[in-house]
């Protein structure tokens, strides 16, 4: 099963949480190794998108607020380097739109 329809990823994600250095949890600097910055986010949320368009749900999980969705996927950033990820969504209950809540490197097949 994939995602496909009636994604929405909130700016801000990308803009204040994503791009921007955090000392626990960081995520920038992974992206920053795929060429991604403040710069070019709009760049990072299309690839975003693009990517579950092929990429195949991995879990499912109900919380309190809805069904989370866990993708593993990977596509190639602005500068030519393989990013390995997994994304995290969820549907609303009553919604029918699929939010994008984070993104981590997918170290699942790391030695």
């Amino acid at each position: 099963m994939k995602l496909t329809s009636n994604l929405v990823i909130q700016d801000e994600k990308l803009t204040k949480y994503l791009l921007v250095y955090h000392a626990e949890s960081d995520k920038s600097g992974y992206l920053a190794l795929a060429g991604y910055s403040l710069d070019n986010w709009e760049v990072l949320k299309s690839d975003i998108i693009k990517a579950m368009e092929v990429a195949e749900i991995a879990k499912v999980k109900q919380t309190n607020w809805g069904i989370q969705f866990e993708v593993k996927s990977e596509w190639y950033g602005p500068n030519g380097r393989l990013i390995k990820v997994i994304t995290i969504w969820q549907q609303d209950e009553g919604s029918d739109s699929v939010r994008f809540i984070t993104l981590k490197p997918d170290r699942s097949q790391e030695k």
